[in-house]
């Protein structure tokens, strides 16, 4: 199954091209690029008024201010060093980057810059493992990054348990979701140390039963991951939060893809059932004679036969 990029394509080629394509007398035109990312989450790419040579790159999430409470500040500046920079105004945060001075290693830099949104929910992972890592359990967090969606963090002394609330808009889409959250379940069966998955429809799972506002209709979906030491140490660490953000995304792009398939497969189908039924239609009998000079005449002692009616399919 396809894999969603973790980073923002647009963010990163437009650095690299800016980065690598200087202007030969060394007068930057201005820049103005807004991009609209999954989860409601808005990109700005802007020139600095005073100084084209510096470009930022802004971005706006629903849930910052909750961010901000688990230390999103401290890992941006960490990740990002000295590009970590007030933010804009309208914006939560902003990096910025001097076109004049090039970094060495360009799309390494540009890279970092796409991973804005990335590392910014990757906060709240972060102090979530750190939890699991200190042998001790916490609340739950909450993160309301979507209008009607969250996703929820429970740190145990052992493992981590991630679980998202869904909000299906179509009753196909929960049939689908099913079936294909059914095949995580079984992978476990062949993939050794994969982590638990399970999907409930309407009723929360028991780990939210003190969070406030839950939806318990059928349009809403809980998927709860169980991720363990195994999964949250070491180079899968990284690995892991990359694949838990994108999850949402992933589930919902494989549900569409699913569905468009199987209207594919139902249009071929009607498609040959037409054309066996176009071959089926039968031919009329012609009743007329010719004489050798190639008039046509019909015998008045013969009855009229009936012709079979045409269907147009």
């Amino acid at each position: 199954m396809l894999l969603l990029d973790y980073h923002n394509k647009i963010v990163e080629d437009t650095l690299i091209e800016k980065l690598t394509n200087p202007p030969e007398d060394g007068k930057y035109e201005s820049v103005e690029i807004t991009i609209a990312d999954f989860d409601g989450v808005i990109f700005h790419i802007f020139s600095d008024q005073n100084s084209k040579n510096l470009l930022n790159v802004s971005v706006s999430i629903k849930c910052f201010r909750q961010l901000q409470t688990l230390g999103v500040d401290n890992v941006l500046k960490t990740a990002y060093g000295n590009y970590f920079t007030s933010p804009e105004q309208g914006f939560d945060a902003t990096l910025q980057i001097d076109l004049a001075k090039p970094p060495s290693d360009i799309p390494k830099v540009a890279r970092e810059f796409a991973l804005l949104k990335r590392n910014c929910l990757a906060a709240a992972f972060y102090k979530a493992i750190a939890d699991v890592e200190g042998k001790k359990g916490s609340d739950v967090i909450e993160l309301k990054y979507r209008d009607e969606e969250a996703f929820y963090l429970k740190p145990e002394s052992d493992r981590l348990i991630v679980i998202f609330s869904i909000q299906f808009k179509d009753a196909d889409d929960v049939v689908v979701g099913k079936v294909f959250l059914q095949e995580y379940a079984d992978a476990r069966k062949t993939i050794s140390n994969a982590p638990s998955v399970t999907f409930s429809q309407k009723e929360p799972p028991l780990e939210l039963k003190n969070i406030r506002g839950l939806k318990a209709d059928g349009s809403q979906g809980y998927v709860s991951f169980v991720l363990f030491a195994s999964h949250l140490t070491g180079a899968k660490k990284e690995k892991t939060v990359d694949n838990i953000l994108t999850f949402r995304n992933y589930l919902h792009y494989h549900i569409k893809c699913s569905k468009a398939f199987l209207h594919t497969r139902m249009r071929n189908r009607v498609r040959a059932f037409l054309q066996v039924l176009n071959r089926a239609k039968s031919e009329p009998q012609s009743t007329e004679k010719r004489t050798i000079t190639g008039k046509t005449f019909k015998r008045a002692d013969e009855k009229d036969s009936e012709i079979a009616p045409e269907y147009n399919i």
